[in-house]
């Protein structure tokens, strides 16, 4: 039950960045209604599409590209995807020890590191209109870099 909570209390950032940088109520509603499914069924898509949903959100949304909301949602989506990941394996009235806690946090603290540094280095890169092909190959590299380091722990 714990995992499940936590599923919870990661999604709350989410859905408070998406409410303030939404004018509707309807990002709140989509991403409750994601986050029971995700509580629910761990297992599912249900936090697959609530990651992807916030990308595309926020993607599409106005503002610089490296806004508060956006550096807020990194770690708050990679908990989201971490804790379901947990809850999905652990069964729910388990007893967690934090022990068991001390792989994926240390994990999830690295990709943080990295996904950070690159955000970092990503604000100090020129932008312009023929940008888009080096925001795609970096967004390729930062995948491939953060998967081989996360194979690697």
């Amino acid at each position: 039950m714990l995992m499940r909570l936590a599923i919870v209390l990661a999604a709350l950032p989410v859905a408070l960045v998406l409410h303030l940088e939404s004018e509707s109520i309807a990002p709140l509603l989509v991403v409750t209604a994601l986050t029971v499914v995700t509580v629910l069924m761990p297992g599912s898509a249900g936090a697959a599409l609530l990651i992807g949903y916030a990308a595309l959100a926020m993607a599409f949304g106005d503002g610089h590209p490296l806004r508060l909301g956006v550096l807020v949602l990194i770690p708050a989506l990679h908990l989201v995807h971490v804790t379901a990941a947990l809850a999905a394996v652990v069964p729910v009235k388990t007893k967690i020890e934090p022990a068991a806690l001390k792989a994926p946090a240390r994990r999830f603290a690295i990709v943080q590191a990295i996904a950070f540094v690159v955000a970092a280095f990503a604000a100090v890169l020129p932008s312009g209109p023929n940008t888009g092909l080096a925001e795609v190959l970096g967004l390729g590299a930062l995948t491939v870099v953060i998967g081989v380091v996360a194979l690697r722990i």
